[in-house]
This record gives structure tokens, sequence and C-alpha cells, in this order.
């Protein structure tokens, strides 16, 4: 699955979907970076940069992070050696505005003959309140699933014996206003890959294992057709 033109792939998919877990495996299945918008934000953070300390300031205030400082970190990762042969985008963009700068500025970094596509994680929002509502924290770090993977002992952690509790933006009220937004704003932008005929679809409600070998599939069919393009 390797070619010398540059591959971009853009993961969408509604909270829950897996996608950030997806990109990952892609990455590692053909080799070229996942670069995760959170990621970025939270490594500034942790390294103290001054871009760290003014991310910090804003999300104490419980503000968004402007799209420039985003756009900043991720030109800046997509231009490392080793996003060379391309690389998979996991978080971003989140609203068309952002998608119309993201493809113009791409358009700067990338030759006539590379591609951009967009991979989209389908999964219902039955599926997503599921995924999303079962999930319980404990103090401790560990993580649980009431579904998936429950613990031992209802509500109480097998590790420390604390009781578990449920995220805040995993209550149902949350969820529910979670996909609102995410539904008004994807439709536009997945509207935009659907017209271009750079759209990979995916059934997202199948294990961990099927939906990766879906999207390899459909990659493999992409990197071999711009190869003997």
């Amino acid at each position: 699955m390797r070619t010398k033109r540059k591959i971009i792939l853009i993961f969408f998919g509604p909270p829950g979907s897996g996608k950030g877990t997806q990109a990952e495996m892609i990455s590692e299945k053909i080799k070229i970076p996942a670069i995760s918008a959170g990621k970025l934000l939270r490594e500034e953070v942790e390294n103290k940069t001054e871009t760290g300390k003014a991310i910090e300031k804003i999300m104490s205030r419980g503000g968004l992070v402007p799209n420039s400082v985003i756009e900043k970190l991720l030109f800046k990762r997509m231009l490392k050696k080793d996003a060379a042969r391309g690389f998979i985008l996991d978080g971003y963009p989140r609203k068309k505005s952002q998608q119309d700068n993201l493809i113009k500025k791409l358009e700067g970094v990338t030759g006539q003959k590379d591609k951009i596509f967009a991979v989209l994680i389908n999964v219902s929002d039955k599926e997503v309140k599921i995924r999303l509502g079962g999930r319980r924290i404990c103090a401790c770090g560990a993580t649980y699933h009431i579904k998936f993977n429950p613990p031992k002992k209802k509500g109480i952690c097998d590790l420390c014996g604390s009781k578990l509790r449920i995220r805040a933006d995993d209550k149902p009220s949350v969820i529910a206003d979670r996909l609102k937004i995410y539904h008004k704003e994807i439709a536009p932008i997945i509207d935009y890959w659907k017209k271009s005929g750079r759209l990979i679809k995916v059934d997202g409600e199948r294990s961990i294992e099927a939906v990766h070998r879906g999207i390899v599939k459909s990659v493999s069919a992409l990197i071999n057709k711009i190869v003997s393009g």
C-alpha cells in the first residue's frame, strides 16, 4: 500500500464512532501519521509552550481555541518529515468554514497528483447514545462500559473499589445536544466530499476489526487507482 504521491485522509464521524481509534489503526497500516487536533493542543499545554499557556488560559475559562491557533499547529505538524507521503486528520475540520479554509491551504502543500479523501464512519444516534451513555469512569483513571466492559461489581471500580461515575459530557441531555450540533455542522462538510466523489463511507456499527478491514479495503482500492493513474 505504498505510493510516491501524497495521500491525505480526513476522518469524520459522530461522538463515540471510534474515528480516533480507526485513524491510529490505519496510520499504522499504511505508514502515514495520524494527526489529531486535540492531541496537538494537549501536547502544547503539557510542554508548557507559550502557545500552550495561552491555550490553557482559554480552555480554563471554558472558551474555544481560535481556528488560527489550531491551523497553525496542524500545518506545522503536516510539514514534518514523517508526513511526506501523506497523513490522516482526526478531529478537524468540524465546521464548513474550517473545511473551506483547510482545503484552500492544503492546496498549497499538495501536488496535482496528490489525493485528499474523506472517511465517514457511520454510526446511528441510537448506537452513539448506547456507547457514550454506558461509559463509566473512576477517579483512579480506570474506565468501563456497562454493556461492553462492565465492572465485576455494578457501579464499583475493579481496581480501587471506588464508586464509578458518568462523565458530564456523557449525560443523556448533553449527548443529545452534541448529536444535534454534529448533524447540523457535518451535513455541508460531507456534502462537499460526496459531490467531489472523494467520500469513503463505512458502517461503524460493526466490530473494531471489521470497521478497520472495511476502511483498509476502500483505501487500498484508492491507492491502487492513484498508482495506476
